[in-house]
């Protein structure tokens, strides 16, 4: 009788094993069972195990990395739930020592996807009827400045009159031009740097960038970098000039950029502080990643 009873048993123990294998084989993880975890205090590595052994059905559209990023979720926990996404590695976002934390040279994966791996640069992000649309601004270089306001300064009492010194972009308008009064856009940057990089290293930050409106002339784009009179001098940007920027560091040398406002229509450009090698005091060489905003098509 007693064989008989540990032989049910031992049968019922193995059949919960197998049915738990069972129900842990059809588990599937998703980014709120990730983010449970990462909030539960377990570790990164941990996680990663669990999401390397398990189902999964990841959303890893750009609202759902946000999210991710947001809810304190790893960088190298995320790069394993991609390479789980994509079935294979991500190769990149690991904070192993020797692996560059930054948007790496060479793209991958999705050339419209933000957080797909892409070369240094700028890029607007536009997304219409589901469709996901990157495009690369292109630097342009001031090779002029400008003087004005020489005879007013003449004419004006007690030497009060300024004379501004302008950098110039050649051609009325920029070649990107958009309709969007409120773009996105993506900075891959060189976070490894720790901000140590010189003027010809790649930025690793957006806080090296300023983003100014133009004051168009007839054939050409302008932007006041000093004043002076009689009694001092300025230098840098005049504050009329500056578009303020919201940024935000979505990790890897990745971030997501905006105007603080809404833009007019005009010209306007991401001014690289610091840029160009050649008289940069007056503005000759300053670097712009320009483009227009004209809302009628």
């Amino acid at each position: 009788m007693k064989s008989r009873v540990f032989a049910i048993a031992v049968a019922f123990v193995l059949a919960f094993g197998v049915i738990s294998a069972v129900t842990a084989q059809d588990e599937v993880m998703t980014n709120d069972e990730v983010i449970s975890l990462t909030k539960a205090g377990l570790a990164g590595s941990v996680v990663i195990g669990k999401i390397r052994t398990s189902k999964s059905n990841f959303d890893m559209s750009t609202d759902g990395l946000i999210k991710l990023k947001q809810s304190g979720v790893g960088d190298d926990v995320v790069t394993a739930m991609l390479e789980a996404k994509s079935g294979r590695a991500a190769g990149s976002g690991s904070s192993g020592p020797g692996v560059s934390g930054a948007a790496p040279v060479g793209p991958t994966g999705d050339p419209n996807d933000p957080m797909a791996k892409k070369n240094y640069g700028i890029y607007m992000f536009e997304e219409r009827d589901g469709q996901r649309k990157m495009t690369q601004l292109q630097a342009n270089v001031s090779g002029q400045n400008r003087t004005g306001g020489q005879f007013t300064a003449a004419i004006t009492p007690f030497g009060l009159g300024k004379v501004k010194t302008k950098a110039n972009l050649p051609g009325r308008n920029a070649a990107m031009q958009i309709s969007a009064t409120a773009p996105v856009f993506y900075f891959y940057l060189d976070n490894t740097t720790g901000g140590l990089n010189t003027s010809s290293g790649i930025p690793s930050t957006p806080n090296e960038f300023t983003l100014v409106r133009f004051n168009q002339r007839s054939d050409n784009r302008e932007v006041t970098i000093a004043k002076e009179n009689s009694w001092g001098a300025k230098g840098g940007l005049s504050d009329e000039y500056v578009v303020p920027l919201q940024a935000e560091d979505l990790g890897n040398g990745i971030f997501k950029v905006t105007a603080a406002v809404e833009l007019k229509k005009g010209e306007y450009g991401f001014m690289l502080l610091n840029s160009g090698n050649s008289n940069t005091a007056k503005g000759v060489g300053a670097k712009f990643f320009d483009f227009g905003v004209n809302m009628t098509p």
